[in-house]
């Protein structure tokens, strides 16, 4: 090992805090698990671009709301991230299963009768955990888009200590995984992806949240558009110690017309108002680290 991937391990995205997270899940007594979140929130609050970017955040939702309450806020963020973290370890190795409540059950149910369908959903909560839930509880082929871990050995770590349920794809084969994905669907499959953010180098289309002009990626409509099957907002969010509630929504449907643009930005405008209202409600569970929203030019 080189000496830059030996130091990698140890920055901020490196593998090393979540290796030190799942022994401490694994090994310390349940009635300390708090303090271990605590210690682990407040090192994560010493990382200046990550608190930046909640913070910056946390200004759009919460317009003209002090910067000492949204540092508080902040916290609470990094407080469930290493939560939901923490419930993850323990469901894929100690399958320690949360206890779940739903709202918007017929939406979800109406999903498993599809020949095919597209789960989107946000950083928020477990993405994770709720995918692996999903697919042990169901019958259908169930596979999960996300964006890679900027460290290659976190990635390698989150890869390792997956289960075999459920099929795990990055988007850095944006072609391949399109057709694949589309395959997916045609065999009546369901694919998970994450709507929220655009990473890397992925089309891209023109959304507005909070009043503010921002982009989501384009994949999933485009996906949905060429396999005519629906999209359904699908939002996992933690509600205590191994507690989560799952969210679904009306499903968006992409009508084809003469004008593909305007089908897109119909469709991208339905999920952008299911996502404001989830954000809106549940801020302190958006783990989205970066700023959401370019800097107004100067």
């Amino acid at each position: 090992m080189t000496r830059s991937v030996w130091w990698r391990r140890f920055f901020v995205r490196g593998v090393f805090w979540r290796q030190g997270l799942r022994f401490a899940v694994l090994n310390v007594p349940p009635w300390t698990e708090p303090i271990v979140m605590a210690f682990w929130s407040t090192f994560f609050l010493v990382w200046g671009p990550g608190r930046r970017g909640v913070m910056r955040n946390l200004k759009v939702i919460k317009p003209g709301s002090l910067a000492i309450a949204n540092l508080f806020r902040c916290y609470r963020v990094f407080w469930n991230y290493a939560w939901t973290i923490a419930d993850n370890v323990r469901f894929k190795e100690l399958r320690t299963i949360p206890d779940w409540e739903f709202t918007g059950r017929e939406y979800f149910e109406d999903m498993q009768t599809r020949q095919g369908a597209i789960l989107l959903t946000a950083h928020m909560g477990s993405y994770d955990l709720g995918a692996h839930l999903f697919s042990e509880t169901s019958t259908r082929r169930i596979v999960m888009v996300r964006a890679p871990e900027a460290d290659p050995q976190t990635r390698e770590f989150e890869e390792h200590h997956g289960v075999d349920s459920l099929r795990i794809e990055f988007n850095t084969r944006a072609t391949e995984l399109a057709l694949d994905l589309l395959e997916t669907i045609r065999e009546g499959g369901i694919v998970a992806i994450q709507g929220d953010r655009v990473t890397g180098s992925i089309s891209s289309l023109p959304a507005t949240l909070f009043g503010k002009p921002t982009t989501v990626p384009a994949g999933p409509f485009a996906l949905a558009l060429a396999a005519r099957v629906p999209i359904y907002p699908v939002f996992v969010v933690r509600l205590g110690r191994r507690r989560y509630r799952l969210m679904t929504s009306r499903p968006i449907e992409i009508t084809r017309s003469r004008n593909r643009d305007d089908d897109f930005a119909r469709a991208v405008e339905q999920w952008m108002a299911e996502l404001e209202r989830v954000v809106q409600e549940c801020w302190f569970q958006w783990f989205t680290f970066e700023p959401y929203w370019p800097e107004p030019a100067r």
